[in-house]
């Protein structure tokens, strides 16, 4: 069985811009037929539009995706990261600690360019492309 794979919000700005490395890896999961981001990701997204136009083209851009929500095993995988991260001084940004929450509790690889932050979440897959 293929591993899925998450598509972070970076990457789907990449899309959206049409330009960075992004598009290659959006385009890539889309033909596979199987494209997955997380309600935190739309969150982003439409915090970055300027009007309802913009709405639209994030809404259109993400039909046919499964969108995971944040659950209860998602937050518990969170939290624990959370205080794990905290307590080892090597703190990320709460809504990355809940991507990878999500990507964990539903055992799937992370396609993103924040490499750095992610990186410091023990057990979460990372796609790394050029």
């Amino acid at each position: 069985m293929e591993d899925l794979i998450c598509l972070d919000t970076d990457i789907i700005i990449d899309h959206l811009k049409g330009k960075g490395p992004g598009v290659e890896i959006f385009e890539r999961i889309i033909k596979k037929g199987n494209p997955l981001t997380t309600q935190i990701t739309r969150f982003e997204l439409l915090c970055g539009a300027i009007d309802n136009r913009e709405n639209k083209i994030i809404e259109d851009c993400l039909f046919g995706f499964r969108v995971l929500s944040f659950d209860k095993d998602s937050s518990l995988i969170a939290a624990g990261l959370y205080r794990e991260l905290k307590k080892k001084g090597q703190f990320i940004g709460i809504r990355d600690i809940m991507i990878g929450g999500i990507a964990l509790a539903n055992n799937l690889k992370l396609a993103t360019k924040n490499i750095s932050e992610f990186r410091r979440i023990k057990g979460l897959r990372i796609i790394e492309f050029s």
